[in-house]
């Protein structure tokens, strides 16, 4: 039963329904309510034996891919939800709206649990199910998030060490102190963070694994192949170590004393073209979706802000395709 608000609402929204509200062909794109007892599982409560009532699942799945489109801190989530209509309808006029506190324990218990792989491997079944099945290759590819640094807090330890002194935190310091990122070079910048891995299919570009990871790990460390898997193309820096379970199209290195022929050149040529489609994924969600950069300061909690980035990419990518037909 609509209520007299819903309804209102449902009125007010007819007008940016005209002027073109992308959200309401988004939302169309993907089977939401499969993800409701994936995230249901998450929380205590039941009618026989009672508990808190929790945020419908729906809304909570949707919340996190609006933050990743959107680049939104909780606080500014919240405040998105109440003020825009869109949002409203993209997530069904629900009687409550989540607050900032609701969506931060909704991710907290994501990253304590085997519910975050769950939901991934549905959004990956129904792409399967919509035609988008992966057929004439993948791409892995990795790609530095950067974090904050904590200058102040490396200048002390420094100051503290030069002194022979220990440095003590409190646990609430602590809980703000990222002891999971780390530094790493590429192309001669100094980076600080985490390095998320992805692999992608090579006609469709939709992202199907992904794993985050420390900066300093080396990208050839990873490997996202699974059995089954067409060929994997990858850049030189996987060089040397193939992938265990796909075909090995990895782009060929010079080493000192050893330049590229004109074949190895050939070759990488060949290798650059089929992963061209690699590099959109990660285009789109550092300079679309703005989220190059995480403020979250652990491994868990970037995993699985990462996961939904790769999600709400994988939406976005749906729409182009809907688009073009």
């Amino acid at each position: 039963m609509v209520s007299l608000v819903g309804f209102s609402l449902r009125h007010a929204h007819k007008r940016v329904e005209r002027l073109g509200d992308r959200l309401l062909a988004v939302e169309k794109m993907v089977d939401w309510e499969r993800f409701r007892p994936l995230v249901a599982g998450l929380y205590d409560d039941d009618p026989e034996t009672g508990g808190r009532p929790h945020t419908d699942e729906v809304v909570l799945v949707k919340c996190l891919v609006l933050q990743s489109w959107y680049n939104l801190a909780d606080q500014e989530l919240e405040y998105q939800l109440a003020d825009r209509l869109s949002f409203q309808k993209f997530l069904g006029f629900p009687e409550t709206i989540p607050d900032y506190s609701t969506i931060w324990y909704c991710r907290e218990r994501l990253a304590q649990s085997d519910r975050l792989k769950k939901i991934w491997k549905e959004l990956q079944h129904q792409l399967d199910a919509n035609g988008f099945g992966v057929k004439k290759g993948v791409i892995q590819d990795a790609s530095i998030i950067t974090a904050d640094v904590g200058k102040k807090r490396q200048y002390q330890e420094k100051k503290a060490a030069k002194e022979g002194k220990a440095t003590e935190y409190s646990p609430k310091q602590e809980a703000h102190m990222d002891h999971d990122g780390s530094y790493t070079v590429k192309n001669g910048q100094v980076g600080f963070g985490y390095k998320i891995h992805q692999k992608c299919d090579a006609k469709n570009g939709f992202i199907r694994s992904i794993n985050v990871s420390t900066a300093s790990l080396h990208d050839s460390q990873i490997d996202l192949s699974n059995k089954g898997d067409p060929p994997m193309y990858r850049d030189k820096g996987y060089a040397g170590i193939p992938p265990r379970y796909a075909k090995d199209f990895t782009m060929r290195k010079a080493y000192r004393n050893t330049p590229l022929t004109r074949a190895d050149k050939l070759w990488n040529k060949h290798i650059a073209k089929k992963r061209a489609c690699g590099e959109r994924p990660i285009a789109v969600i550092k300079n679309v979706f703005k989220r190059g950069h995480t403020l979250l300061k652990n491994i868990a909690r970037v995993t699985v802000q990462q996961i939904f980035n790769a999600f709400a990419f994988n939406v976005y990518n749906l729409y182009t395709y809907a688009k073009d037909r």
